[in-house]
């Protein structure tokens, strides 16, 4: 009965924990071997400083061992484990080993290595004999029993930004390799045209993808580290197809590597590089389309750091001087914000001071349209660290354009027309947690909007006036509700310490003190329903009743598509996953039905049969389902 009722199990992708287990013959070797590990308290040094793993190492029938994965992070290698195939992978530039669970032998660059002694697995973890990181890796490993202490050494030209980095630049050569992720080689794509002198970072952006994507390695050094070299590097398809240099003093900022301007067509992304001086433009082929001579454009033989390139204006901050610049190429002006942004003190402070560098502490934060920039602005006098608030230019060659714009109502305007009908929609959110959005053209979502037009009518006639300044940032994500008319307008409602409040223009405010409309407010926040699948367990053959939301709240109609995948596979692409079933979400939620098929399609369009045993059931989110095959439907025994 047993063998004819094996189960098909699909869990959760949101979490999943997999538990290797051992043959019972080496279990209690191994248990044993945790155990002296504990209590003997295995030392270990890396060139001479201490190094705590995050699993202990331990003595096993004489052999010590250690951690593959923490030693293979701590020599500069990438390590990657494959449940499934119970393979160790780690990549290293010119190097690639990998270990399988069970046997005797690793491959070292594709040459066979004879093992000391086996492999061995605690708790989910492999072990590798000590010697073997030496013959693999080239590392100095000894072993003092004495002293319970494994000394390891390594001359090491390579930097590695972070452990789980697919990096490295060897900083004699300058050669760069990167590696796609963990279970990929090291690429050299090229060399980095640079001799380092002190520390060093990266930071990677750019396009991205196989459109181009820029990583910028900057080199700190000097006392006391006052000078930066940054080498900014285009990478196309593995390959380096410019780099440039910008030096600096006392003051670094990320260069801008990424920008995108909107066509009718869509929208186009662009890649930068800057030498500090001239600005050139990279379009997604990685060809150059566009250079800016900044010391020609702001009227100074500078070098600058380039915070935003826009389709008409760049935002610079020159090196020496260190206030802000805003380059309108539209009117072919030059405008220092901190005159337009700062006053009093503030404005004194970024022309007078000079430590730790010169200049003011504006960052560009955002193009919002119609030719209005906004700033973020913590203020070094105020004595408030991290209060950021938020500055906004009005660039003058848009004026015209901005008085044609249509005038914004004011809230007892709409609130006085609010009806599902003038409602686009209603976006909530808080923080990154977003709820699911009122559409106005969804008929059931009419009694909520209707409570969103009570909240802003209450607004109207019991709302209080305050002066608040310029507004503050306290962190990059909005707590809120934003609410978007059918024609144009739209406004934001967040939570205060008196209740409710409104944004006006002019540094403004709109607060209500309403309890009823407070609790209305947080009852309309609904978070997205996580997948229901029924029955469960379920037969082959059986119809299932699957109900949730698959994110397309905005369109009336949209596709829903149903993935059955190996417990090893994260996503509906990878070529294991089968999709089972096609049906339509009406404003983003779905509530199908379906016979559970016994095969499904995979992504070269052929038909395979579903393989019994553990998996998952894939829509926008998944759920765990335990399916019998169409034989064994007499054999449920529950969830």
């Amino acid at each position: 009965m047993l063998r004819n009722s094996r189960r098909l199990i699909l869990t959760c992708t949101a979490a999943l924990v997999i538990t290797l287990f051992h043959p019972s013959s080496g279990s209690s070797a191994v248990h044993a071997a945790t155990k002296a590990s504990v209590s003997e308290s295995i030392k270990v040094t890396f060139n001479g400083s201490e190094y705590k793993p995050k699993t202990a190492p331990f003595v096993s029938n004489g052999s010590v061992y250690l951690p593959v994965r923490d030693m293979g992070e701590l020599l500069g290698t990438m390590v990657a484990w494959n449940s499934s195939a119970k393979t160790v992978t780690m990549n290293y530039p010119e190097l690639t080993v990998k270990l399988v669970y069970g046997s005797k032998n690793a491959a070292v660059n594709g040459k066979t290595v004879e093992l000391t002694a086996p492999l061995l697995m605690v708790e989910g973890r492999i072990f590798v004999p000590l010697r073997f990181f030496s013959e693999a890796t080239g590392a100095g490993v000894k072993w003092e029993p004495s002293l319970k202490t494994v000394s390891i050494t390594r001359v090491d030209d390579f930097i590695k930004p972070q452990v789980w980095s697919g990096i490295w630049l060897n900083r004699k050569t300058g050669d760069l390799y990167t590696a796609r992720d963990e279970q990929s080689p090291a690429v050299l794509i090229g060399k980095l045209d640079a001799s380092i002198k002190g520390s060093v970072s990266f930071n990677a952006g750019g396009i991205g993808g196989g459109s181009g994507s820029v990583l910028t390695i900057v080199d700190n050094y000097g006392e006391p580290h006052v000078q930066y070299d940054a080498y900014g590097i285009l990478i196309q398809n593995n390959k380096i197809v410019s780099q440039k240099k910008a030096s600096y003093f006392q003051r670094y900022e990320q260069n801008v590597s990424y920008f995108q301007v909107y066509n009718p067509k869509g929208w186009l992304q662009y890649s930068v590089l800057t030498d500090g001086k001239i600005v050139t433009v990279f379009n997604e082929q990685g060809k150059a389309v566009k250079e800016y001579d900044l010391p020609a454009l702001a009227g100074k033989d500078e070098v600058y750091s380039v915070l935003m390139v826009g389709e008409d204006y760049l935002v610079v901050r020159p090196n020496r001087t260190g206030l802000l610049t805003l380059i309108d190429l539209k009117d072919n002006t030059t405008v220092v914000l901190a005159d337009k942004l700062l006053s009093g003190k503030d404005l004194e402070y970024a022309r007078s001071n000079d430590v730790p560098y010169h200049g003011d502490e504006l960052k560009f934060a955002g193009d919002m349209g119609h030719g209005t920039l906004n700033f973020s602005y913590d203020s070094p006098v105020d004595n408030k660290k991290d209060n950021y608030v938020r500055l906004s230019y009005d660039r003058p060659s848009y004026e015209e354009e901005r008085n044609a714009l249509p005038k914004n109502r004011s809230v007892s305007e709409l609130a006085s027309g609010c009806m599902q009908e003038t409602i686009k929609s209603v976006d909530m959110q808080d923080g990154d947690l977003q709820y699911i959005p009122l559409i106005g053209d969804n008929k059931e979502d009419g009694k909520s909007i209707n409570t969103v037009c009570g909240i802003l009518k209450k607004f109207a006639s019991k709302g209080v006036q305050e002066t608040t300044g310029p507004p503050v940032i306290t962190e990059t994500f909005f707590h809120g509700m934003g609410i978007s008319f059918t024609e144009g307008d739209s406004l934001q409602l967040y939570a205060v310490s008196k209740g409710l409040a409104i944004d006006l223009e002019g540094n403004k405010r709109l607060v209500l003190n309403d309890s009823q409309a407070n609790r209305d407010f947080e009852n309309l926040k609904v978070q997205p329903p996580r997948i229901s699948v029924g029955p469960n367990p379920a037969s082959i053959g059986e119809t299932l009743h699957i109900t949730g939301a698959n994110g397309e709240y905005w369109s009336e109609s949209s596709v829903v598509s149903v993935y059955w995948m190996p417990t090893d596979s994260y996503s509906n692409t990878d070529k294991k996953s089968l999709l089972i079933y096609t049906g339509t979400a009406k404003f983003g939620r779905y509530d199908i039905k379906f016979k559970m098929p016994a095969s499904g399609k995979a992504s070269d369009g052929t038909m395979k049969k579903i393989p019994l045993g553990k998996g998952r059931i894939s829509v926008y989110d998944s759920s765990t389902i335990e399916l019998l095959p169409a034989a064994a439907s007499s054999a449920k025994t529950g969830k």
